[in-house]
């Protein structure tokens, strides 16, 4: 029998061949499953590198894809079109159209790269307009341009930011000095607007009435001017200068012809007489003018009361002369229409009674001094329909500092502050500025993002190049607040709040009372002093400011408790 002592040895000894062979394997193997590893670590290393190199491949494919998509493409529309957000409907649109005046003769006199190198310069320059203004150039037209406000990006007052463009795009041909002149067409209405095409290629337009009497109207639009429909001229008219195009009368005859009643009309004021204001009432009538021919029939029924029947035959045939003229004869379309000229934006300052000449003094004088970034601020305006608001705050704002005795340097800030301080409301929804009922009747999100637009300020004033001190964006964050601490959002105590901040708020209000609105009417100048006198009764509005606007305004009427 084996002895348990030799039983254990002989244990311990299988048991230490065991370990060595696991030892001896192990030793063996490691190195395999080390290459094994290391192998699998090259492989996957170059799989990343493979896949890294096919991705910034795909990347450096898709941006070429999508530059070349934008080139041809509004980036707006391909973006919506990327993301299925595009797609057919009926809507209002105002189209323009904008032709270079006889290219085809001009064209022939120089090279084909001299005309095409002149084309791009003239499309480069005018292209940064339609983002400005919201419209989206639907294609060029070799020499000319379509283009449509209110699609495919909706806009409440697409017709007056069409005009303000057509305007800005004539400007910009003068100033690049383009030896061509162009010819712009603008008419609005119901179109059918989207992907419009073949199964195989589409593009986005507008297909409908308005876009074929805006193509005629170009036509008839004299060299450089802007032509529009009735439908337009409407809806623009309390902002433009605008003369009504005769059938058959050209710019130069019309002109001789308004010379020729302005004239007469100086001679009537002076020393009235009947043949004077039938030779009037003749002219209204070659000019299409219903409402001066009137006019000067009154006065000469008024000095021959006799004569009565003998005018009222004359106005009759100067009405049907008037009807003859008034309306042009458009290709395509079966009935003649009503064209006007677009002559230029009115001059704010020719109201007198609601703005005096040391306010109009105090815009020419930093006009001239200050570079205002008059076309960005024109579109801001243009958004919610408030043309010249800029302009009759930042005056009033620094004639009230002059007339508070304050140096030039702090009249240039309070004329800064009030011309800025509503810059802000080019972010805040299209819906909200438009909004035609009263501002306490949205929901108290909307109100929010009203109030809040002055936080907004700095960041517009950045961008379109307008100068950011601390003093003025102290001065435009005070604007909305109330001289005695109870107003929105602060609550500031009358001493915390901005000099030129207190000056801006009387400025602003004025402005805003006194303006035509979509949805509100205007009180007069008269009955807005009134108004103010009450605010500041009533602590809204710092007293000593208040006495200077009043006393720069020609004093209050009568206080109102």
């Amino acid at each position: 029998m084996t002895s348990p002592l030799w039983l254990g040895l002989i244990g311990l000894v299988c048991a230490g061949a065991g370990y060595l062979a696991a030892f001896v394997r192990e030793r063996s193997l490691r190195p395999a499953l080390e290459a094994l590893f290391e192998e699998k670590e090259v492989r996957s290393a170059e799989t990343v590198k493979r896949l890294s190199a096919k991705n910034q491949k795909l990347e450096l494919a898709l941006e070429r894809i999508e530059s070349a998509f934008y080139a041809t493409m509004d980036p707006i529309v391909a973006r919506m079109i990327i993301d299925r957000k595009i797609h057919n409907e009926k809507r209002h649109v105002t189209i323009m159209f904008a032709d270079v005046v006889d290219f085809t003769s001009e064209a022939e006199k120089h090279p084909p790269e001299t005309v095409v190198s002149t084309l791009n310069q003239m499309f480069t320059a005018i292209d940064p307009v339609f983002a400005r203004f919201r419209g989206h150039i639907d294609k060029y037209l070799g020499d000319g341009l379509m283009a449509e406000f209110g699609a495919p990006y909706s806009a409440h007052n697409h017709p007056l930011l069409a005009v303000l463009a057509a305007l800005r795009i004539q400007q910009r041909m003068v100033e690049g000095k383009f030896s061509w002149k162009v010819r712009i067409g603008i008419a609005s209405g119901p179109l059918i607007v989207g992907l419009i095409g073949s199964e195989r290629r589409r593009a986005y337009t507008a297909i409908g009435d308005a876009v074929n009497l805006s193509s005629r109207l170009q036509v008839l639009c004299p060299i450089g001017g802007v032509c529009v429909d009735e439908e337009v001229y409407r809806l623009v008219k309390r902002w433009f200068n605008v003369r009504r195009i005769q059938e058959g009368l050209g710019a130069k005859e019309v002109h001789v012809l308004e010379s020729q009643l302005g004239l007469l009309n100086k001679a009537v004021e002076l020393a009235p007489n009947s043949k004077q204001c039938l030779e009037a009432v003749n002219i209204c009538a070659e000019l299409g003018d219903v409402e001066r021919a009137m006019h000067f029939h009154q006065i000469a029924a008024r000095l021959e009361p006799a004569q009565q029947a003998a005018f009222d035959n004359a106005l009759a045939v100067a009405i049907r002369a008037c009807n003859e003229r008034a309306f042009v004869t458009v290709k395509g379309k079966r009935e003649r229409v009503s064209a006007y000229e677009i002559q230029g934006l009115r001059d704010i300052w020719s109201d007198r009674a609601r703005l005096p000449a040391k306010v109009m003094h105090i815009f020419r004088w930093l006009e001239t001094e200050l570079e205002l970034p008059e076309e960005c601020i024109l579109a801001i305006e243009a958004i919610e329909g408030r043309l010249g608001r800029a302009a009759v705050t930042g005056a009033i704002s620094g004639a009230v500092a002059e007339q508070l005795g304050l140096g030039d340097a702090q009249v240039r800030m309070a004329f800064l502050a009030g011309y800025f301080c509503d810059v802000g409301k080019r972010d805040v929804p299209e819906h909200i500025l438009c909004y035609e009922g009263r501002l306490l009747d949205l929901p108290q999100s909307d109100q929010e993002l009203l109030r809040n637009h002055v936080a907004q300020t700095e960041k517009v004033m950045e961008e379109i190049g307008a100068p950011t001190t601390p003093e003025l964006m102290r001065a435009i964050a005070h604007h909305h607040e109330r001289f005695d601490g109870t107003g929105y959002p602060k609550g500031l105590k009358d001493e915390e709040i901005s000099l030129l901040g207190r000056i801006v708020r009387v400025a602003d209000t004025y402005e805003a009372i006194t303006a035509w609105r979509p949805h509100q009417d205007p009180l007069t100048p008269r009955a807005a002093l009134i108004e103010i006198g009450r605010d500041m009764n009533g602590g809204g509005i710092d007293p000593k400011v208040g006495k200077a606007f009043l006393e720069m305004m020609g004093g209050l009427p009568s206080v109102v408790p």
